[in-house]
């Protein structure tokens, strides 16, 4: 095993021994709170913590601050998260990038363990584009892509993003083969595929649910398990090409592993606050969000399965980071 996999898997283990969340108490944050986005604005976990925060302020009696710090994959601003004083004021909003860069970066400057997840906001769920017209169906896609090995290109965000792992999920379900391109994020990478430069992308639904109502890209299928309510009328993956075939992204609240019992649960609790207000389920489902708003526990539960699923893919496929 080599000393990536390691470090990745010490702290994927140190997640077992998270205390068990309870009823969460009246602490009250001594100062603003900060939120950590480590991607740039506009994103889709920007969106959900932008719309959340000033629920926030009501709940901890203290506003609720997001900023954002992007860079490496999302390891600049979740090392700085991991550096951070635990006392409560500090909060990453943790995409699943923050995992997948411990396993692809070298020296991310962080373990898994430097952390407790707090809650599991929502699920991305992610959708397969191409332009309009070339394909009937995610079926007729599939067969190009097999009797067309090497030919294909795909699009991704960037290297140690979520686009680029749903991708590496069906190169090894569907046994083909195809070229992938890194862009600087998710918009630059939907320009050119619209422009006929790349021939597909699996994008996470916020960023591309706008072009594909309004006719810009093709929805082919859908990566979560079951069918996104917002489109209905398309296939997942694993109905029609992939079977089991499962790659969505996610935001989570984490916070410094040394965070005390009671003010883990009282953020907790204010995650799910915040979910469960009308204007933010609005906004979630507008741009395709699932939401989730668990507990300590079952942040804790997720978080392991989707180490052990995406530690196995990029060891398997021998994935690494490489700086843009």
């Amino acid at each position: 095993m080599t000393h990536l996999s390691r470090r990745a898997l010490l702290g994927a283990a140190g997640l077992a021994a998270l205390p068990t969340a309870v009823h969460a108490q009246e602490w009250t944050p001594p100062g603003p709170v900060r939120l950590i986005n480590p991607f740039a604005p506009g994103g889709s976990p920007d969106i959900l913590a932008r719309v959340m925060a000033p629920h926030m302020q009501g709940f901890l009696g203290q506003p609720m601050v997001v900023e954002n710090r992007p860079g490496a994959g999302a390891a600049v601003g979740t090392r700085s998260v991991a550096r951070a004083a635990a006392d409560g004021t500090t909060v990453l909003l943790a995409p699943i990038s923050s995992v997948i860069a411990a396993f692809m970066m070298r020296e991310p400057g962080y373990e898994l363990s430097d952390f407790r997840p707090v809650s599991h906001l929502a699920t991305t769920p992610f959708v397969l584009v191409v332009r309009p017209g070339r394909f009937a169906n995610v079926q007729e896609w599939d067969r190009h892509m097999k009797a067309n090995p090497g030919r294909m290109t795909g699009a991704t965000g960037g290297s140690g993003t979520p686009h680029q792992l749903a991708a590496e999920l069906y190169r090894q379900a569907s046994g083909t083969d195809f070229q992938l391109v890194a862009y600087r994020g998710t918009a630059p990478a939907l320009t050119d595929l619209r422009a006929g430069t790349v021939d597909f992308m699996f994008a996470d639904m916020p960023a591309a649910l706008g072009q594909v109502r309004q006719g810009g890209l093709q929805a082919l299928a859908v990566c979560t398990l079951n069918r996104v309510p917002v489109l209905p009328d398309t296939p997942t993956m694993a109905e029609s090409v992939a079977p089991g075939f499962d790659a969505n992204s996610w935001v989570m609240w984490w916070v410094p592993a040394a965070t005390p019992d009671p003010v883990a649960r009282r953020l907790s609790a204010a995650a799910r606050h915040g979910l469960a207000q009308p204007d933010v389920v609005a906004r979630a489902n507008d741009v395709g969000f699932v939401l989730v708003g668990s507990d300590m526990d079952g942040a804790a539960r997720h978080l392991r399965s989707e180490v052990e699923k995406w530690s196995g893919l990029i060891r398997a496929r021998g994935l690494v980071f490489e700086e843009a």
